[in-house]
């Protein structure tokens, strides 16, 4: 890809707010001057990723990772800078130059990732076309229509047909594609001669994208029943699919689930095209009725209110149960749980009552955890028998007592009184034995996962304590970048320069950008570093919480501890080598007294 000039990029920069950008990716809320959120980067219970609106600049204070609008997408989507230049642009409905969108006639070869995403966009697009332009796809489009999904439905989910005659192969070896990205796209089944066939057959496909609206793989169901094959069929894991992290629809939810503060999990895809189809868009699915840990991770960073929405059969209920807990096992989220009326699937209520009474009873058939568990406790109970009853009231007070808001305990202790005629004072004093040892449990676990907790993998290195010495580097360099008078005050000294080789070399480099740039953009300056470390140093240094107005006694200060600590450098080196060369002569006694002296020195100095 052709060099983006200067010029548009800082263009594309001056256009776009950080905010908005990330704001797709990560649940920020405002605290002081910045907004903070999850980092996308690695796992964390407590928010350390922070956006600077005023600076345009990201930096999460746990992992290192720091830099502007491009190098957050860079770092998300694994992609290189002019590709994240043009993914911004495109996004903020920025124009370019032809030659610059379109990659110019000498664009190298994308990197496997691209290709394999390509692979499948191509693949999608064939699908599709066969589904709704072809007589092969006839039987799948009827099937799609009967279950009333619209042509726009079919349209906005890219939904295709696979039929059963090879497909893929014949069309791909015609675009001469690489026969080994080929092996490693998931498309195909390898033979033992190595031939490729296509994996998918007599299925109506469903593109499974990720949250950039990339198709990374693919879910088929069959169109004809048959007991000897599954009814859905995955892609298998690739550098792109991982079903653990992939969640359906995400890309399409996102606004809605911002706008509505919540999202709706669905157990199947048919369920999150026919929501969307009534209107209600925050919905998603995970690949299986199983949540991961990822996937939940994911939620999080979008909104703290989950509502599970799953089918009324008895394996529905139970996956229900599992999300539930799984869910509130993280502590983060406000866990609802929406049950279709009559235990009717979402995709056939809408079907059968249509959109309006849909989206309805979305909105009124929602419950608390609570009330879904007593409720589903009950069916596995046989209420008619006094020993069972009993075994239920015990398991319903177990769950009763984990409610933290006393007026709301009591609500379902008088639920659990009227309806069995048991007494309200024995339930109360039960519930609050079951409480008290729950409580204890919940106490030593916490004190468990605090000796246990690890920090975080970072990016750059483990977090170190900051000198002295590096603190007043790190002071000076924001004052210098920021202001002027500072810049002009400390450079008009042309023997200073700083200790350690990070902050020296985003000097020297702050330098060459000042000879071309009439005013300071951290945003625009995090570009002309280049190097991830870098970068990462700078917004380090830009996020520290600094007065408005430097004072002329806190530069000389900083200016006085970096010569102090310049002219310690030599002299440790001098002491050191004395100390050297006392040992090679054998004067134990001296080197001993140099030994001293230098670890005195080092104190001094740092």
């Amino acid at each position: 890809m052709a060099k983006i000039p200067e010029t548009v990029i800082d263009d594309v920069l001056n256009q776009t707010n950080i905010t908005d950008v990330v704001s797709k990716y990560v649940n920020l809320k405002k605290s002081g001057n910045n907004l903070f959120g999850l980092c996308p980067f690695h796992e964390e219970r407590t928010p350390s990723f922070s956006v600077s609106e005023s600076k345009q600049i990201f930096h999460c204070f746990s992992c290192g990772r720091g830099g502007n609008v491009f190098k957050f997408l860079m770092d998300l989507q694994g992609i290189s800078f002019p590709e994240a230049v043009i993914a911004v642009a495109n996004d903020e409905g920025i124009k370019l130059p032809d030659s610059i969108q379109n990659g110019g006639d000498n664009s190298p070869v994308h990197t496997e990732k691209n290709n394999l995403i390509q692979l499948q966009e191509e693949a999608a697009k064939l699908y599709h076309h066969v589904l709704v332009n072809t007589e092969l796809g006839v039987p799948a489009l009827k099937y799609l229509h009967d279950r009333k999904i619209t042509d726009d439905m079919i349209e906005t989910f890219n939904l295709g047909f696979a039929p059963g005659q090879r497909l893929l192969k014949p069309f791909f070896e015609n675009k001469k594609a690489d026969y080994q990205l080929l092996r490693k796209s998931g498309l195909f089944i390898e033979n033992s001669d190595g031939e490729l066939n296509d994996r998918f057959t007599n299925r109506i496909m469903y593109p499974i994208r990720n949250d950039s609206s990339k198709t990374v793989g693919f879910s088929g169901r069959v169109l004809h029943k048959d007991p000897d094959i599954p009814k859905y069929l995955n892609s298998p894991e690739t550098s792109i699919f991982n079903k653990r992290k992939i969640i359906y629809n995400i890309d399409l939810a996102k606004p809605s689930i911002r706008n509505e503060q919540n999202l709706i999990l669905f157990e199947g895809f048919m369920d999150v095209i026919s929501a969307y189809q009534a209107g209600v868009k925050n919905g998603v699915a995970s690949m299986g009725t199983s949540l991961t840990n990822e996937q939940i991770y994911q939620f999080n960073q979008l909104t703290n209110q989950v509502y599970v929405c799953y089918d009324g059969d008895d394996p529905g209920q139970k996956a229900t149960k599992r999300a539930i807990s799984l869910l509130g096992d993280e502590g983060q989220f406000t866990v609802g749980v929406i049950q279709m009326p009559n235990g009717i699937d979402p995709d056939e209520y809408r079907r059968k009552y249509g959109n309006d009474k849909f989206k309805d009873a979305i909105k009124s058939a929602r419950e608390t955890t609570v009330s879904f568990e007593l409720r589903f406790l009950k069916t596995q109970y046989d209420l008619s028998n006094d020993e069972e009853k009993l075994n239920y009231v015990d398991a319903a007070l177990n769950v009763i007592a984990k409610i933290d808001k006393p007026v709301e305990r009591s609500v379902y202790l008088k639920q659990l009184s009227d309806e069995f005629e048991l007494d309200m004072n024995a339930l109360t004093v039960q519930c609050k034995q079951i409480r008290s040892t729950f409580i204890n449990k919940r106490q030593r676990k916490q004190v468990r996962m605090l000796k246990t907790d690890t920090v975080p993998e970072v990016l750059n290195q483990n977090p170190k304590k900051i000198t002295r010495v590096e603190s007043a580097e790190r002071l000076l360099l924001s004052r210098m970048l920021n202001n002027r008078n500072v810049w002009l005050k400390v450079t008009d000294d042309p023997e200073f320069s700083f200790v350690h080789d990070q902050y020296q070399t985003i000097y020297l480099l702050a330098q060459h950008y000042f000879q071309n740039h009439d005013h300071y953009s951290a945003a625009e300056f995090s570009d002309f570093l280049k190097e991830s470390d870098l970068q990462s140093t700078l917004a380090n240094i830009e996020m520290a919480a600094l007065s408005n107005e430097p004072s002329e006694k806190e530069i000389d200060d900083c200016v006085r501890i970096i010569r102090q600590a310049l002219t310690g450098e030599v002299s440790l080196k001098t002491k050191h080598q004395a100390m050297m060369d006392a040992v090679k002569l054998g004067d134990i006694e001296k080197a001993a007294q140099l030994g001293k002296e230098y670890q005195d020195l080092q104190k001094k100095y740092q």
